[in-house]
């Protein structure tokens, strides 16, 4: 997750997932360095039937892998047109989720299981008026990078700090 503005009147975080990236690429890539072995060196694996359908089929697959899960995310807060959005941009197509900062009731750090323990990973969700609750998937690691970052949201919305525990 990188800060791209912090003032008074915006706030902007963007999340790309290299990680995701990289590994998905280099697993394309290293599938199509098999499969030119497999045909040029090896030849005789192309009589089992079963080889280069899978080759195939993990090209396919890891590269539906980059195109659904590979999305950037923008969420950009702004004062002056007193609203949020949350931009998730694809190879494929960009959704864009829009509402007012008025809407905005809560945002806290929500576990997705019962169990309240530090080991749980916990989500920055934000809780709107109409029941709906939006959850923002920066892509930070640590508890204490997710309290950070929730604790930049309120002090801009104008919502006292969260503490930990």
């Amino acid at each position: 997750m990188v800060i791209l503005e912090n003032t008074k009147k915006h706030l902007k975080f963007r999340h790309r997932p290299y990680s995701l990236w990289l590994g998905t690429t280099g697993w394309m890539g290293g599938t199509f360095l098999l499969i030119l072995l497999i045909y040029h060196k090896l030849g005789w694996l192309t009589y089992v039937l079963w080889i280069p359908p899978l080759l195939l089929l993990s090209l396919v697959a890891s590269g539906l892998v980059l195109i659904l899960a590979g999305r950037v995310v923008i969420c950009h807060f702004d004062k002056d047109y007193n609203s949020f959005t949350i931009k998730r941009c694809g190879l494929l197509k960009t959704k864009v989720i829009w509402h007012s900062l008025t809407d905005v009731l809560d945002v806290q750090l929500q576990s997705p299981s019962w169990h309240h323990q530090e080991a749980v990973d916990y989500q920055i969700t934000l809780f709107l008026k109409s029941g709906e609750s939006l959850k923002l998937n920066l892509g930070l690691k640590s508890n204490a990078q997710k309290l950070e970052t929730l604790n930049l949201i309120r002090g801009f919305l104008g919502m006292p700090p969260e503490k930990w525990g």
